[in-house]
């Protein structure tokens, strides 16, 4: 599916070439949003969060003995290959309020059947107090290392497009701008993600560049008027390379800040079942209180998916931990009050 986005393309046009790397897209979005959005780092309540997400996906393609239709296997039944491939997302932020802003740390490993990728992000988010709750402006740099595949484990139509790439590597320098707000029961936010498009930094130019990334997202929590809390937690997200466009839809329903349940539909990939928990969340323990889990395992509506040696899903665990590293000074004694947030963090 295709559509043009008429005035934003005059700011960001975009020239995709041969196997050029679009960003993973993860099933848990709600909780990894400083990935797509650098303006949303810093918005948890702990002042230091750590967020780790690992993401298993099958693929069942067809085999390239399938490909020869001159021989005699060419009646024969198709035949399909079983491929894999993983993400791996670690993301470190903290709110600083000496800096007025959020600073966050970033890594990526994206390995799949046409690629191998390391990528590394840092940046910054000025926080801006607005209407009750926080304006963000981000900016990250970064860099990617892509390795392309070898011709033993990808057969393309023409054979002779990783003539002189296989083996090699490709470093690109680039970055992210992103702006999110943050009310106490909403958010919502507008990013773009590789503007350079990939300075590159080693390898031959014009192959493996990366893409311009649109994203739109947002989402809200709507608390129940009911004897046992429960809240309805609606979040949506909308990528696009500006050629193609997808978008990721999540209901969530948790009770008492502890345990979350739901669906959410990706388009073009699956449906998917989400649980999650906080363990520790009525806990007097402050160093326990900030542990989340996730799960999320997705049924694949791609045909491919559902052929001998395809995968009836892709599954996806999360884990994100926040504490408070600061902590007030009981007052004692005697002294003004001018001092006594002197060293808040």
């Amino acid at each position: 599916m295709r559509i043009k986005y008429g005035f934003i393309i005059l700011f960001f046009t975009s020239f995709v070439t041969l196997f050029a790397q679009k960003d993973p897209q993860v099933t848990l979005f709600p909780w990894t949003q400083s990935f797509y959005n650098s303006g949303a780092m810093g918005e948890k309540e702990q002042h230091l969060n750590f967020t780790g997400v690992l993401r298993q996906v099958d693929l069942g393609l067809k085999s390239p003995k399938n490909t020869d239709q001159n021989n005699d296997n060419a009646n024969q039944k198709e035949q399909y290959e079983k491929v894999k491939g993983q993400q791996i997302l670690l993301n470190v932020d903290s709110y600083l309020k000496k800096i007025k802003g959020a600073v966050n740390i970033t890594f990526l490993k994206d390995k799949g059947l046409y690629h191998d990728n390391i990528g590394f992000n840092f940046g910054y988010a000025a926080k801006i107090p607005f209407r009750g709750g926080k304006f963000g402006v981000g900016l990250q740099f970064g860099f990617l290392n892509q390795k392309p595949p070898s011709k033993d484990k990808f057969h393309p139509f023409q054979p002779e497009t990783l003539d002189g790439v296989a083996g090699m590597t490709f470093l690109d320098f680039d970055m992210n701008f992103g702006l999110h707000y943050k009310a106490p029961t909403w958010y919502a936010g507008l990013s773009c993600n590789k503007i350079l498009g990939g300075v590159r930094i080693s390898g031959e130019k014009k192959h493996f560049k990366p893409i311009r990334n649109l994203y739109a997202m947002g989402g809200y929590i709507w608390n129940l008027k009911t004897p046992v809390p429960w809240s309805v937690e609606p979040s949506l997200l909308i990528q696009s390379d500006f050629a193609t466009w997808s978008f990721s839809l999540m209901a969530l329903a948790r009770y008492n800040g502890i345990i979350w349940f739901g669906t959410s539909y990706q388009l073009n990939n699956g449906i998917a079942v989400l649980l999650g928990a906080v363990p520790f969340y009525n806990s007097t323990n402050a160093y326990l209180k900030g542990l989340e889990i996730g799960l999320a395992y997705t049924f694949q509506t791609k045909k491919y998916s559902w052929q001998p040696a395809g995968s009836f899903g892709d599954f996806e665990i999360l884990i994100r931990y926040g504490f408070n590293f600061f902590t007030e000074k009981p007052l004692t004694g005697y002294g003004s009050s001018r001092h006594l947030y002197k060293n808040q963090y």
